[in-house]
């Protein structure tokens, strides 16, 4: 194999990456060897296997066209590339026993352009989320793997909210990158290094601005689950992701966490759980999603520490909100492969 320049492999890759729409791009070390693969359509397709030192010299250029420290390899950094039309690179590096992985998540910059209506949500699924995070007050969550189109429905949820006449003002945002940047709202961007400025500090500073709606890019520990949670019972709207594989694993996980199911009632105003499904004509991916609202009923049955057991049969029959049925109406209107498979 005849080795072209680094930076070229690099910009070819990255290119050819984009053109086939692929999602993601990871450079993964082994012990001779770098090997690049791409994901489109949540599989992955392998492009190269690299010679190891030729490989390192890949992964250095990527590193250099982020910002980060070329020289520093034993610990794991974040950057991002905005090299390429029309498209955003968050870049994240791990080191490891072979040398550093890279993972490259493609981020489209018309993200910040959609509503809930163009995600290609079913109309029942949108319009309930639409109906959930329009309440002003309350804690809405989003989970699912990574990758599965959280941050842009979240977006879309922002875009939602200021078509609504809600003042760009009261927004803040407070994420680790800020994904994309929306004009007249607030957005701060923390670090997961706890000597720095890190969510919980973020997120009291924020409190103390005149904020209605708080996005939280994500819920890591049980400090910010606590802040959020405090946040929504005293009158915010509160928007986040939560790591958790589906709805009933929402409120086993914080309960886990040592937090009051009086508390966790009372303050939720909804789940929505998001997985992205490859379509039946296999061009492109279809989000399936199921959705919560908490009434009543619901914030009486989780006050009463129900086990995990139980809240999965309740989530099960309701309408909506289990995410293996939906995926399977829509399997029988095909609109997904009948081979759908759901990770939790």
């Amino acid at each position: 194999m005849t080795m072209i320049e680094p930076h070229i492999f690099v910009e070819n890759t990255i290119k050819d990456a984009l053109a086939k729409n692929a999602s993601d791009i990871f450079f993964l070390p082994a012990s001779d060897s770098v090997n690049v693969r791409i994901r489109i359509n949540t599989e992955q397709e392998n492009i190269a296997d690299l010679p190891a030192d030729y490989g390192k010299m890949c992964i250095a250029h990527i590193k250099a066209l982020a910002s980060l420290l070329t020289y520093r390899t034993k610990i794991s950094q974040d950057g991002v590339i905005r090299k390429f039309k029309n498209v955003e690179l968050r870049i994240s590096t791990l080191p490891t026993i072979c040398g550093e992985r890279i993972s490259i998540r493609v981020i489209q910059d018309n993200s910040s352009e959609q509503l809930i209506d163009d995600l290609n949500f079913q109309p029942k699924i949108a319009e309930t989320i639409k109906t959930m995070t329009l309440r002003p007050n309350g804690l809405t969550i989003l989970t699912g793997p990574t990758g599965c189109g959280k941050t842009t429905t979240i977006y879309a949820i922002i875009r939602e909210l200021l078509l609504n006449s809600q003042d760009p003002a009261s927004i803040i945002t407070i994420e680790d990158p800020v994904e994309c940047a929306i004009n007249g709202i607030s957005q701060a961007s923390v670090s997961g290094n706890e000597e720095e400025w890190s969510y919980p500090e973020a997120l009291r500073a924020a409190l103390r601005q005149d904020v209605k709606t708080l996005i939280i890019g994500e819920m890591r520990d049980r400090e910010v689950v606590k802040v959020a949670l405090d946040a929504a019972l005293t009158g915010h709207r509160v928007i986040t992701t939560y790591h958790a594989g589906d709805i009933p694993s929402v409120f086993a996980r914080m309960l886990h966490q040592g937090f009051e199911p009086f508390l966790i009632a009372a303050a939720l105003s909804g789940i929505v759980t998001q997985r992205l499904v490859k379509a039946e004509n296999k061009s492109e991916r279809i989000p399936v999603a199921a959705a919560l609202t908490l009434d009543d009923n619901w914030r009486d049955f989780i006050a009463e520490h129900p086990p995990l057991c139980e809240i999965r049969k309740r989530v099960a029959a309701t309408p909506l909100a289990n995410l293996a049925t939906e995926a399977a109406n829509l399997a029988k209107k095909d609109i997904i492969t009948k081979n759908w498979k759901l990770e939790i």
